[in-house]
């Protein structure tokens, strides 16, 4: 199974991981490493390694997905990841992503794997609904009544 540590800034991670967690249930192999204005980033990184290890003593690979490109949850996971085998970083995350890869995580044959499939649920999850609109002849039709 491929562990997964979720990041970000302020109560992201936390607000995500309930979000998910309501909509899936508890999931195992799974952490929130929140980055708190009131935490220094020494604590903020002992933290991410800690929650690697963790994760890396019992699971075949940890993905860990982060909030934003560039922002310091993101680079703090590239630096403390780049110290363990197959502990990867995304960034983007979003719900439909997180909901798809728990059960993803499962049966995927490599992290690589696992890595892709996820950036194609984080796509197709980002998409611009809208209600249909009436036209204003439809609408003068159904007003005008018997």
């Amino acid at each position: 199974m491929i562990g997964c540590i979720l990041t970000g800034h302020g109560d992201f991670a936390r607000g995500l991981g309930g979000a998910l967690e309501m909509i899936a249930g508890q999931q195992e192999n799974f952490e929130t490493v929140c980055f708190l204005e009131e935490k220094s980033l020494e604590v903020f990184a002992d933290d991410m390694r800690n929650a690697i290890s963790k994760l890396r003593q019992k699971c075949t690979g940890v993905i860990i997905f982060s909030d934003l490109l560039g922002g310091t949850p993101f680079r703090t996971a590239m630096l403390e990841a780049q110290d363990f085998d197959d502990v990867e970083v995304m960034a983007g995350t979003n719900l439909p992503l997180l909901l798809e890869s728990m059960v993803l995580r499962y049966s995927a044959e490599s992290l690589a794997d696992f890595i892709e499939l996820a950036l194609e649920a984080g796509k197709t999850g980002l998409v611009h609904a809208q209600l249909p609109q009436e036209t204003e002849a439809q609408a003068f039709d159904e007003e005008e009544g018997i």
